[in-house]
């Protein structure tokens, strides 16, 4: 048997990783809640790069029933430009490494504008979290690995705990907590299921050099994760549409070099047009991976066990899509451990390579 790889172990580490975040929510939440309990903000903007905007993506529907607002999801350059109409907002800045240039430089000029920022990174002393008004750390232990896996669903699940610590709708509260617990539940036998559907199919999706990742409605976020966890541990032009713009003009791509992996929602209509999306595809010799949270009366679909809320599905593809890159990976011989070109960063500017920023007086 083949030894896991790295990025193999942070994926495998995830199970165990989400229970103890719900299990220590109280803890995680406690100094949030007692500075912004209090807070009713007219407007909540979360503002990160790469994978840290994707998840914020992903936490939105469970913040916006949250706090009753409006919630943005902007990465820094955007947030740094719009025009953003609210007497009080609160912000969230979102970096793993806590040492993205962009995302410094913004939240230095939020809090020197009087604006509340939350940090939500894996260090609290790194600089973001020192520049923010608050800095909540990522429980995750280490991660030190380029393509983010558990830093990306612990940070979704540190920004839904932290809302529902303030949540004033006791009940949709008390219904959240009792999803999250059973996407804990589920989450072994859905890493089991993903890791045994990702290779069975490992050979079929490996003689394709450009793969589309389709979502809709809230696990777009997902989508787009999955996508760049593919390309970052692939090294692979992958693409991510919603399903409403792939049907508008991407589909001329569709026939036998075309590989669509399909996050199928668990009702509505957007379901039964990717149904029928996946099966014309197939009819013009496109490959489809079929990722859903039921069954699909598919036999080569990948059915996972569903947690019952739409706003916690993007956690439940994100895991299969996880597993999917790293089996890819692992068969390309990849090692997704080291930064394909280490001074990359250095040269562009965009991470710091040092501590250059002093607490707030």
């Amino acid at each position: 048997m083949m030894k896991s790889t790295l990025l193999q172990e942070y994926i495998a580490q995830q199970p165990a990783l989400w229970r103890a975040l719900l299990d220590s929510r109280e803890e995680i939440t406690a100094e949030f809640s007692r500075r912004f309990g209090g807070f009713q903000p007219d407007r909540v903007i979360l503002v990160g790069s790469g994978s840290s905007h994707y998840a914020a993506l992903m936490a939105r529907p469970v913040l916006e029933h949250a706090w009753g607002t409006e919630v943005t999801c902007l990465v820094p350059s955007e947030a740094a430009d719009a025009r953003l109409t609210a007497a009080h907002p609160l912000y969230f800045a979102i970096s793993q490494s806590g040492v993205s240039t962009n995302t410094y430089d913004l939240v230095c000029q939020l809090t020197n504008a009087g604006r509340a920022v939350i940090a939500v990174t894996e260090q609290a002393n790194s600089p973001v979290g020192l520049a923010a008004s608050l800095s909540v750390p990522l429980r995750i232990g280490t991660e030190r690995i380029g393509a983010k896996t558990k830093g990306v669903t612990a940070t979704v699940l540190t920004l839904m705990l932290l809302a529902l610590s303030v949540c004033q709708d006791t009940s949709y509260g008390q219904r959240m907590l009792q999803a999250l617990d059973r996407l804990c539940r589920n989450a072994p036998e859905n890493l089991s299921r993903s890791r045994a559907w990702s290779h069975a199919h490992r050979n079929v999706f490996l003689p394709f050099r450009h793969l589309y990742v389709l979502g809709c409605g809230n696990s777009l976020g997902a989508a787009q994760e999955g996508a760049l966890k593919l390309l970052e541990t692939n090294y692979l032009p992958v693409s991510c549409y919603p399903l409403d713009e792939y049907i508008h003009g991407i589909q001329n791509a569709l026939d036998g070099d075309a590989c669509l992996l399909c996050l199928l929602p668990s009702q509505g209509p957007d379901r039964d047009r990717m149904l029928r999306l996946v099966n014309f595809s197939k009819s013009v010799g496109a490959c489809c991976g079929l990722i859903s949270p039921s069954d699909t009366g598919q036999p080569d679909a990948l059915h996972l066990l569903d947690a019952g809320e739409d706003a916690l599905q993007s956690l439940e593809f994100l895991l299969a899509l996880q597993t999917l890159a790293a089996e890819l990976s692992a068969a390309r011989g990849i090692d997704s451990s080291h930064r394909r070109y280490s001074d990359f960063f250095s040269i562009m500017g965009s991470k710091m390579e040092g501590d250059i920023c002093q607490p707030k007086l």
